[in-house]
């Protein structure tokens, strides 16, 4: 009995030393390959920031500097803010038709594009607050004609509470509604295990340059049918957004979201307001709803179009035709044509035609 106990252990040893041997040369391998992906990230990143200078300014607005980026000349001044992880270069085919007929300023909230990492909770509060702060040391002044993309137009709402003596005009690009995340289906989409797992998971793959490597990144800007324009900005695009800092801004966004949505903001009066909106023929929640929930999703989204445009009782209502969510990507030039109705009312040169119809154009 000794004797075969013996034999086992002797027989058991060299198995043992085999899989530790296994499990080792598995451990060097990854971690090599994780040495390899974070040499490649911060190359590339560096690189990178020297191929893609900022276009604009960055300005100090205490302890923090952002980037903003003004063209044209003329008064009011549209301001551009971005979707919940888009840079200032998302607006770059609507900033140039703009600025043939007045001043436009796009800018980078913080933690986005070329402006700093934040400082404060990324609450829709604290972002009105610097995007006033940065107009103000950047000697932008009014009125403004506020013009917003998804998650960007809750900013300005704020903003606009704050400030409507000097708003002449606000453009809605399929906006985000306050409540879009307690209602279904996207309140089950938002609180998924799979999104939060996502959200805090993402931004550590990042220093791996895994998302990089895999095309992630490129892949958030590349869209059916778009415009040769686009295709030039794409690199720059991806530039910006893949990177540590946007990703851990993105989900410091997602995070502070149900707390920074600002329900209670208008309505804004007599203030025009332009309301576009996607196709809701075009697939735009793919990524996010079972075949079975994409009619109901975008069914929501639509009702929720038609309320936003209560905020003001001289509103129209526009549906691109064609157009995905990126409008000012599909359809730059309609974008404009609303913000051009806007600044020639602010004018009074033409008064801003407010519609009780839903157009689709």
């Amino acid at each position: 009995m000794k004797e075969y106990a013996a034999t086992s252990e002797a027989i058991d040893l060299p198995v043992r030393s085999w899989l530790w041997l296994i499990l080792k040369r598995i451990s060097l391998s990854v971690a090599a390959l994780l040495a390899a992906g974070t040499i490649f990230q911060f190359s590339i990143t560096l690189w990178e920031s020297h191929r893609y200078p900022p276009p604009g300014k960055l300005v100090d607005i205490g302890g923090l500097r952002l980037h903003i980026n003004c063209t044209g000349a003329g008064s009011p001044t549209v301001v551009l803010e971005s979707g919940p992880n888009d840079s200032s270069v998302i607006w770059q085919l609507l900033q140039t038709q703009i600025s043939k007929f007045t001043r436009v300023c796009s800018y980078d909230r913080a933690g986005f594009g070329w402006s700093d990492a934040p400082n404060e909770p990324r609450s829709s509060s604290n972002i009105a607050n610097e995007l006033e702060r940065l107009l103000t040391r950047a000697d932008v002044s009014g009125p403004y004609i506020l013009v917003g993309h998804d998650f960007g137009t809750l900013d300005l709402r704020v903003f606009a509470t704050r400030h409507r003596q000097q708003v002449a005009g606000m453009v809605f690009v399929d906006s985000v509604h306050p409540e879009m995340h307690h209602r279904p289906p996207f309140n089950v989409g938002a609180q998924s295990t799979l999104t939060n797992i996502y959200y805090r998971l993402m931004p550590w793959t990042v220093l791996a340059g895994v998302p990089r490597i895999l095309g992630w990144c490129r892949d958030n800007f590349i869209f059916p049918n778009q415009p040769k324009e686009w295709v030039q900005l794409v690199p720059e695009a991806t530039a910006q957004y893949c990177r540590l800092q946007s990703l851990r801004t993105e989900q410091a966004q997602v995070t502070d979201e149900d707390g920074s949505f600002p329900a209670m903001t208008g309505p804004f009066g007599d203030i025009p307001l332009v309301v576009l909106s996607h196709d809701p023929q075009v697939n735009n929640f793919g990524g996010f709803f079972s075949p079975a929930k994409l009619v109901e999703a975008e069914r929501a989204w639509m009702e929720m179009q038609g309320e936003l445009r209560t905020l003001s009782s001289r509103s129209k209502w526009i549906v691109a035709k064609g157009s995905e969510h990126w409008i000012q990507i599909h359809r730059p030039e309609f974008v404009a044509t609303a913000v051009q109705e806007l600044v020639n009312d602010a004018r009074g040169t033409a008064p801003f035609q407010a519609d009780p119809e839903t157009e689709y154009k």
